[in-house]
């Protein structure tokens, strides 16, 4: 498996938190690859093999595809090699490439061909097959990502509130934040749910959780990471892993240390590091670009 990963350029950098460009995803022994909740949206555009998605009960078949907000564990794999680049889109990200279908695509994967013109979808696939370096793929999905960006379509409010809730670590009253910004709990609701598919409550929960994994980093015992992550007791957060991650804090924590497919999933910070794209976002930055 080969997977690098690029900063975007600064217009859409409130919009796309990074660029995975992968070849050959899960290996030559097709093992699966979990992908965790983290509140984030992926654009995926692949060029070789299709993807299966098992998430929950429902098993999904695509080549480039959309995953919505998710809060539960999705686990990839596929009969090929899985070669691609996810945009992987901040949690009221999606909007600003398509407006109005983040309710149809939460807790799900969707066929970009359903969401995009078929055609468009196909051309990028077969010219992301021809392009040699990634980043020139990166840049390629770059310039695509470019063209359809509206950044009208941005819910301020909601940004915002993400924001607030990624800064308490999910430890937010929905009531207290919905006051903050000048609006009822249930306006909140309505418009999270326009704007990001799910709940502040729902979003909150999957916040805090990957916080927990975070904070086991540095603390020695579930109990104490409990404590700091504001569960009322251990066994409320190991019910909160069981039900969004679908494993044991015990079972998800050394897969998060050891494998780099669980690295994949944005638990840790993969674009801290990452080049940022040599571009302005005004020209052509491949030999091959969208049509």
């Amino acid at each position: 498996m080969s997977l690098r990963v690029f900063r975007p350029i600064p217009l859409l950098a409130s919009y796309v938190d990074a660029y995975w460009d992968y070849q050959d995803l899960t290996g030559e022994a097709n093992s699966f690859l979990s992908i965790l909740p983290d509140t984030a949206t992926y654009l995926c555009f692949l060029y070789d093999a299709p993807l299966l998605t098992t998430h929950k009960t429902s098993t999904y078949r695509t080549r480039s595809g959309l995953a919505g907000f998710q809060s539960f564990r999705s686990d990839l794999s596929g009969s090929g090699a899985i070669s691609g680049v996810s945009a992987r889109l901040t949690p009221w990200g999606l909007n600003v490439f398509r407006r109005g279908i983040v309710k149809e695509c939460a807790e799900r994967r969707v066929d970009c061909r359903d969401i995009f013109p078929k055609y468009t979808i196909e051309r990028i696939e077969d010219d992301l097959a021809l392009i040699a370096t990634a980043e020139e793929r990166v840049a390629y999905v770059e310039h695509h990502l470019l063209s359809i960006f509206c950044p009208q379509n941005d819910d301020l409010v909601v940004r915002r509130a993400c924001e607030q809730l990624a800064a308490s670590k999910g430890n937010c009253r929905i009531a207290d934040l919905a006051s903050s910004l000048g609006l009822t709990k249930r306006t909140l609701e309505r418009r999270f749910l326009n704007q990001i598919g799910a709940t502040p409550k729902k979003v909150s929960r999957v916040i805090r959780l990957r916080n927990a994994i975070i904070e086991r980093t540095r603390l020695p015992s579930w109990a104490e990471v409990a404590h700091a992550t504001g569960y009322y007791d251990q066994s409320h957060m190991i019910h909160d892993f069981l039900e969004i991650y679908g494993m044991t804090p015990e079972a998800v924590y050394p897969q998060v240390r050891s494998s780099p497919t669980f690295r994949f999933s944005g638990l840790l910070d993969l674009a801290s590091n990452a080049p940022k794209l040599e571009t302005d976002g005004s020209s052509a930055h491949s030999n091959v670009m969208p049509r």
